[in-house]
Formats: C-alpha cells, sequence, structure tokens
C-alpha cells in the first residue's frame, strides 16, 4: 500500500467524522502538516477516537506492550505521521520508527499498512510522557 492509503485508512479509522475532512487537508498539504502533528502533543484526545485507543500501563516495557498487543512484528512495515521531520512520512519497519520517535518529546504516530493497529506518543510535558496503542 502506498503511503496516501495508509494515510486515508488512518483517517477513515481513528479520527472522528467531524475531524476527517480537515485532517486530510492537512496531512495532505505540506506547507499545513505541521498543524496535524501538532495536535498530537495536546489535542489527540480531541483529533483521534478514543473509543479505539488505549493508554499503555506504567512500568511495563512500552515497546514489548505495543508489539504484543498490536500482534505486530519488528519488521512490519509502518507508516510514521511525527513532528519530526527526519521521520515524517516514511514508511520503516515497526521496530525502527519504535526506536526512532521513543522518547524524543513530541507527538509521533506510527501506523500498520492496513491502518487497523497504531502506536501514539505525545509531547514530555511533566513525568511520564503519553504512550498509546490503537487497534480496530
Amino acid at each position: 500500500m502506498d503511503n496516501k492509503t495508509i494515510q486515508d485508512l488512518f483517517i477513515r479509522n481513528f479520527l472522528p467524522k467531524d475531524q476527517r475532512d480537515r485532517a486530510e487537508y492537512l496531512l495532505n498539504d505540506s506547507k499545513k502538516r505541521g498543524k496535524f502533528t501538532d495536535r498530537l502533543n495536546h489535542q489527540w484526545t480531541k483529533v483521534l477516537d478514543m473509543r479505539f485507543i488505549s493508554k499503555i500501563p506504567s512500568g511495563t516495557n512500552d515497546f514489548e506492550f505495543a508489539k504484543k498487543e498490536l500482534k505486530i512484528k519488528d519488521d512490519e512495515l509502518c507508516y510514521v505521521i511525527s513532528n519530526y521531520d527526519d521521520i515524517d512520512g516514511q514508511v520503516i519497519g515497526f521496530a525502527e520508527a519504535f526506536e526512532k520517535i521513543y522518547g524524543r518529546g513530541f507527538g509521533s504516530l506510527i501506523i500498520n499498512s492496513t491502518a487497523d493497529k497504531l502506536y501514539l506518543e505525545t509531547e514530555l510535558v511533566q513525568g511520564k510522557q503519553n504512550r498509546f496503542i490503537g487497534k480496530r
């Protein structure tokens, strides 16, 4: 699947209906894409349909928890939406994507190729960073 298809499926699977058109517009415009990725920091509960998102429990190994719960392999190709330009828009293996975003401090999404599973990391403000998984 190409990036646009994965992105479109992600929007359909994980965003509330009233957010989809705006998200599609922002994500498809390279100059406005940052407005969407910035919302992953503080407004993820307004951007994402939280019925399908669950917080990773404290005290667990985030990587192992995400892999197990999402039933995803290290080398499974995933699409990244991120505040970080060096990784945003890339399609890379789950383990590599996780390593590149984990603990960096700003919002990022790792979305599997069928866009029915995701890992979300939000901005680090104080204490432990918020990390989530999503399944459809």
